[in-house]
């Protein structure tokens, strides 16, 4: 006789959020633990945080201070010009995504940054009467961008020009060159600091790279001056840190040029050794790179005929450095948050101006300080951007196929 089996249990689910917590976090009986102790942490740490910042944080200095963590003591009636550059720059970043509306990096970073200028423009309009217009004008420019570059693509062609354009008309407009007229000059070192200066000692990446291009190429040059020159650059900028290259540009520059201090504003010394400091860690990653590239790629290209510029540039770079891009993002980021280092030679960044905020009067009266307010404050400012950057760099890594085959 045939004996009946009685039926099993259904199997268990194979895909889905209760599948992949079993299979990840309770595979194991110590696995389970481990997972229960972590969680019950991470609870207790975020819903300390969250009643702190709710209930017992005192946020009145960080609201009374927006204008100082902006753009610190940039002169109030010329607020106008500050606003105008970040007005153009959300205008470009629109017509650059609309334009290339199939980009999804270039989508995403549009509506990220576009969500957190609108949100502060919404502010602003709500509470800040004398910059009211000037950012509502800000806070539409990344969206009337967007629609111009979905309405005319062909102004792709020319964005490259304005973006290059950009940087050196932002710095003219925000350091004025018009004596006697609306665009007064004014003393960079005293006057600016604050989010705006951490931005623009950041865009010291841009010229960064070309140059770290340049020297790990010269560093494999067959030309011996031209490597010696390079190798010795990398070497000595890459043996010291920041901090005592910020030094010496403040301090020993004007000695070794035998000029005046004064005639080499603070902002241009610390921008140009930030730029060299990130170009020779540059030109490392990008040798990395370099080095990755199969010998025979070279010599197939040269038996095509092409030339040695034409190799470089059309084989050899573009597989070099779609290899380095999580090295060259990571030197971003590194570079947005390095530039608190400044305050070393005097200037007031995004980092420095919480030191002045604590120790204002009306911040010494509260009790405990506002110190971790204002940490906490541009800790998530420093997280947002620079989550923002490895977000970008992820999508790029797996639009290029970068670790797979």
């Amino acid at each position: 006789m045939f004996q009946v089996i009685p039926p099993r249990p259904a199997p268990a689910g194979a895909a889905g959020a209760a599948a992949w917590v079993r299979r990840n976090l309770f595979s194991t009986p110590v696995n389970g633990l481990v997972t229960l102790a972590t969680g019950g942490l991470l609870l207790w740490a975020v819903g300390s945080l969250v009643t702190w910042s709710l209930f017992d944080a005192s946020w009145g200095q960080v609201w009374a201070n927006l204008k100082l963590l902006a753009v610190f003591r940039y002169p109030a009636d010329l607020l106008w010009r500050p606003l105008t550059v970040l007005a153009v720059v959300m205008l470009l970043l629109g017509a650059t995504a609309g334009a290339a509306r199939q980009d999804e990096i270039l989508r995403g970073a549009f509506w990220w940054v576009s969500g957190f200028v609108a949100l502060v423009a919404l502010v602003a309009v709500l509470a800040w009467s004398s910059v009211r217009v000037p950012w509502a004008i800000a806070g539409a420019a990344p969206f009337l961008g967007y629609l111009l570059g979905r309405a005319r693509p062909e102004v792709l062609r020319a964005l490259p020009w304005a973006w290059a354009l950009s940087l050196p008309l932002g710095f003219f407009l925000l350091y004025g060159v018009v004596p006697g007229s609306g665009l007064l000059r004014i003393a960079p070192a005293r006057e600016w600091g604050g989010f705006m200066l951490t931005l623009i000692l950041f865009s010291a990446i841009v010229p960064s790279f070309p140059l770290g291009i340049a020297l790990a190429l010269g560093r494999r040059s067959r030309l011996p001056a031209i490597k010696l020159f390079c190798i010795g650059f990398i070497e000595v900028v890459r043996g010291a840190p920041l901090i005592m290259w910020l030094f010496m540009a403040s301090l020993l520059l004007p000695l070794f040029l035998n000029t005046d201090p004064n005639n080499l504003p603070a902002i241009a010394r610390a921008y140009v050794m930030i730029t060299l400091f990130s170009a020779a860690y540059m030109a490392e990653n990008v040798r990395g790179g370099l080095q990755s590239v199969r010998r025979g790629q070279t010599e197939a290209a040269r038996a095509l005929g092409l030339s040695g510029w034409q190799t470089t540039r059309l084989i050899v770079l573009p597989q070099a450095l779609r290899a380095v891009i999580p090295a060259i993002v990571g030197q971003a980021i590194g570079v947005f948050k390095d530039t608190s280092l400044v305050f070393v030679v005097g200037l007031t960044d995004f980092y420095r101006v919480t030191e002045t905020i604590a120790t204002q009067p009306e911040s010494l009266l509260i009790t405990g300080g506002v110190k971790l307010e204002l940490y906490l404050f541009i800790s998530v400012v420093y997280f947002f951007f620079s989550y923002r950057m490895s977000v970008a760099s992820r999508q790029l890594e797996k639009r290029l196929g970068v670790g797979t085959r």
